[in-house]
C-alpha cells in the first residue's frame, strides 16, 4: 500500500504553513511583550500617594493640632489599669483605642472597644456563637454577662487582642513610603503606630480618620481627580450590595453587641457597626463598638435594654440619632464631604426604589475609600496634558467645573 504523491505533496503545504503560523505567532508574541515592557517603563503606575512619606501625614496631624490648641503626645494606658479605666479614657478623649503601655514604658499592644465588647458580652470570654445561638439568649446567659463584673476590675492588657482588628500590632517607620501605610490600611487596618527614627521625636498614631483628613487636603487641587470625584460611588464599585447583618431596634442591647464578633457556618465575622432597623427592615439607627464606652460595672443590666433604649440612654437624647446615608447614586466627592462633615466612620448605602428607599444595601466605609486612592492610577490623567488645556481655555467637561466649585470638605472625622 502507498500514500499518493499528492496527498504528501498536499500534507508537505500544510505543515510548512503550520510551521510559519507558528512562528509567525511567536514574533507577534515576542514583539507583544516588548511594547509592555516599554509601555510598563515608560508610563509606570502613579499613586495619590506617590513620592509621599508617613511623615507628610504627621506633619498635617501637628498643623492640626496646633490650630486646635493640642500636643502631639501619644495618650497611652498602663497595663495595668482596669477595663474600666480605660473605658473612660476613651470616652473622655473621644477616642475607640487606646495603646497598652508596658512597665518598662514600651507600647505592647492596642486594646479596642471592640476587644472590651467581647470580653463584657460574652461569657464565659471568647466564646463565640453561631447566629442561632445568639438569637436564643437564655436566662442563664443573662445572669451570666450582667453579673460579669469582674471584667470591669481586670486589667485591661488581659483583652488586648482578642478581637482580630488588635491581634496584629501595626509598626511603621516615620519615613516609610506613605503607599506602603495606604495599602495596609485599604486592607482593612485601622490604626498603625508610627516609630520616629529621629530619637528626638515620639511615636504616634494613625488612623484612618488622619488618612481621609490627610486626603481631602489634596483632592480639590488635583485636576487629576476630577473625573473620578464626580462620579457615583455605584459606578465607581466602591460598595458591594450584599446582604447586610443587621440589628432590629426591638432586640436586646447584648444581642446587639454579639452580632459585631459572630460565627458562621462557613466562615467568621468581625464587625466595626450594625444598621438598627425596625419592623418594616427600615434603617433607624447605628450601634457600634465605641457605644461600649458608656458601659460601667454598675450599669450592666443596661444591656437587657432593648437596642432602641440602650442608645437613646447613652445619646443622653429622647431618640436614636440619625444615620448619615448615601445612596449608590450619591457623587463620591459628596460621600466624602458626608463624612467629613458628620464625623463618622461609615455611611451605610440605602436603596433608591420604592420599596426599599430606606432599607440598607451596603455600607461605604473608610477601607474602602482609602483602597480607592491606593489603587487610583494617576498616570492615565497626567497633569501636564490637563494643565496645558485648561490654560488654552479648553472646557475639560461639567463635571470638572462642578467639582471645582465644590467647597473644600471639612478638616475632621473625629476619631476612629
Amino acid at each position: 500500500w502507498q500514500v499518493p504523491f499528492c496527498y504528501l505533496f498536499r500534507h508537505h503545504r500544510a505543515r510548512k504553513r503550520q510551521t510559519t503560523t507558528q512562528a509567525h505567532r511567536k514574533r507577534t508574541q515576542a514583539l507583544t511583550m516588548q511594547r509592555e515592557e516599554v509601555k510598563h517603563k515608560t508610563f509606570r503606575k502613579v499613586t495619590f500617594f506617590e513620592g509621599k512619606k508617613i511623615k507628610d501625614i504627621l506633619d498635617m496631624m501637628t498643623d492640626i493640632n496646633t490650630f486646635f490648641g493640642l500636643t502631639d503626645e501619644l495618650v497611652t494606658v498602663p497595663e495595668k489599669a482596669t477595663v474600666e479605666e480605660a473605658l473612660k479614657e476613651m470616652k473622655a478623649r473621644n477616642v475607640t483605642s487606646l495603646p497598652i503601655r508596658g512597665e518598662d514604658g514600651k507600647i505592647n499592644g492596642i486594646v479596642s472597644t471592640l476587644d472590651i465588647v467581647v470580653g463584657v458580652v460574652f461569657a464565659p470570654m471568647y466564646t463565640r456563637y453561631n447566629e442561632e445561638a445568639t438569637a436564643k439568649l437564655n436566662l442563664q446567659d443573662l445572669k451570666n454577662i450582667t453579673t460579669n463584673k469582674a471584667v470591669f476590675d481586670s486589667p485591661v492588657a488581659n483583652l488586648t487582642g482578642v478581637h482580630e482588628e488588635t491581634r496584629t500590632l501595626n509598626e511603621f517607620w516615620d519615613d516609610d513610603d506613605l503607599s506602603l501605610l495606604a495599602h495596609r490600611m485599604s486592607m482593612g487596618v485601622h490604626r498603625a503606630l508610627i516609630k520616629p527614627r529621629d530619637k528626638n521625636d515620639k511615636m504616634r498614631i494613625v488612623t484612618q480618620s488622619d488618612f481621609l483628613n490627610y486626603i481631602t487636603q489634596r483632592i480639590v487641587t488635583d485636576p487629576r481627580l476630577a473625573k473620578c470625584m464626580a462620579q457615583t460611588i455605584g459606578k465607581l464599585d466602591l460598595v458591594e450590595t450584599t446582604d447586610v447583618v443587621t440589628v432590629s431596634s426591638k432586640d436586646r442591647a447584648v444581642l446587639g453587641f454579639r452580632k459585631l464578633w459572630m460565627g458562621g457556618k462557613w466562615f467568621d465575622w468581625s464587625l466595626s457597626a450594625l444598621p438598627v432597623v425596625d419592623a418594616k427592615g427600615e434603617l433607624v439607627g447605628n450601634l457600634s463598638g465605641s457605644d461600649m464606652r458608656n458601659m460601667t460595672k454598675d450599669n450592666l443590666d443596661d444591656l437587657l435594654l432593648s437596642v432602641e433604649d440602650f442608645l437613646w440612654k447613652i445619646n443622653g437624647k429622647s431618640k436614636m440619632r440619625t444615620p448619615v446615608t448615601v445612596t449608590l447614586d450619591t457623587p463620591f466627592l459628596e460621600a466624602i464631604e458626608k463624612i467629613m462633615g458628620n464625623s463618622v466612620h461609615r455611611l451605610w448605602v440605602t436603596g433608591t426604589g420604592k420599596g426599599d428607599k430606606n432599607k440598607v444595601k451596603g455600607v461605604l466605609s473608610l477601607t474602602d475609600i482609602i483602597y480607592k486612592f491606593s489603587t487610583f492610577d494617576l498616570s492615565r490623567h497626567p497633569m501636564r496634558d490637563i494643565t496645558e488645556r485648561l490654560a488654552r481655555g479648553v472646557v475639560l467637561s461639567d463635571e470638572y467645573a462642578e467639582y471645582k466649585a465644590a467647597a473644600p470638605p471639612g478638616t475632621s472625622t473625629g476619631p476612629y
